[in-house]
């Protein structure tokens, strides 16, 4: 209890208790509560910010492990990636190339990437923004995958067909480079000895007697053989399969027929000057996927090193103007 306090009071020559207003004595306590508050709120900052709890201690470390797994997962996913690159890489420039289809469109391999459903999943997430990239970038993964998987389904189908394919690839040369005499035309664009303009020409023109004999370049089923309205006179196409088909204009005689299987090598005609020719000769046409290609490409394959120096010196010599086709 505390001791009361006295003052003098000179009227009454005695000494009296002072006795303090309630509202007075709160007052002079309001310094002590003020600081009390501060010290304790100094205390808490302290002990909030500068030392850790062991909750808090755990939780922190755990934060950073899986800050640190966050991290190592988008590196393993950006190897994945890269990975997958490669493969699609090979895919179209090694495998396809070798069996001469063309590459995957990127439109198709790209196909339905967009935003992920479940990527709300993570929006309450500390981590949120990292999760969602890590599982939009797997959704991406697995799509590419997908289409990958097919593609390797078809690789492996050509490579189960690869004799059959190898059969319908148009190889060896329509007639023989013995009886060859020199080129007309070659493949690409000329000016047209008629029209008198530019224009493609699709095939190459081989001189020959007339008489010599035409071989099939590969195995496959006459589409057409007959003599023509247009320029090529008498004709011959044959379809080999897997895109592969070849055109013999100007031909003297026609040995085979519409619906005929032939193999590489059997003759199929002879030369001649039939339809726009001024001259018995060749015009042979390679076209893979509906799409003319030059016929050197598939026509030099059984030569000899010689044979295609020979070949490329009746080349040099070529006419552009030997006929209209």
């Amino acid at each position: 209890m505390t001791n009361p306090k006295y003052k003098f009071n000179p009227e009454t020559l005695c000494y009296e208790k002072i006795v303090y207003p309630f509202q007075k004595k709160l007052i002079s306590l309001l310094p002590y509560f003020f600081s009390i508050i501060l010290f304790s709120s100094f205390f808490l900052y302290i002990l909030d910010t500068k030392i850790e709890s062991p909750r808090v201690r755990k939780l922190s470390g755990q934060k950073k492990d899986i800050e640190m797994k966050l991290h190592l997962m988008e590196n393993e996913v950006g190897r994945m990636e890269q990975i997958i690159g490669n493969i699609q890489y090979n895919d179209d420039h090694i495998y396809r190339t070798y069996f001469e289809v063309s590459p995957l469109p990127f439109s198709l391999r790209d196909a339905g990437f967009g935003g992920t459903s479940v990527s709300g999943i993570f929006r309450e997430s500390p981590f949120s923004q990292k999760l969602t990239s890590i599982n939009h970038e797997l959704d991406k993964i697995s799509k590419k995958l997908v289409v990958q998987s097919r593609s390797f389904d078809e690789i492996v189908e050509m490579a189960n067909t690869k004799e059959k394919r190898l059969a319908a690839r148009p190889a060896i040369q329509p007639i023989s480079i013995n009886e060859l005499t020199r080129f007309g035309s070659s493949f690409g664009m000329r000016f047209h000895p008629i029209l008198k303009i530019r224009k493609m020409h699709e095939g190459i023109d081989l001189t020959a007697p007339r008489g010599t004999k035409i071989f099939a370049t590969a195995d496959g089923v006459v589409l057409q053989a007959e003599r023509t309205t247009g320029g090529y006179g008498n004709k011959i196409l044959i379809d080999h399969g897997f895109g592969y088909a070849t055109l013999y204009g100007h031909c003297h005689e026609l040995f085979v027929e519409p619906g005929q299987t032939v193999k590489r090598g059997d003759v199929i005609g002879t030369v001649g000057s039939t339809g726009l020719s001024v001259s018995p000769h060749l015009h042979y046409e390679v076209h893979v996927n509906g799409r003319p290609v030059n016929p050197l490409n598939y026509y030099a394959n059984d030569l000899s090193a010689e044979e295609f120096d020979h070949m490329i010196d009746l080349l040099s010599d070529a006419d552009p103007g030997f006929d209209i086709n």
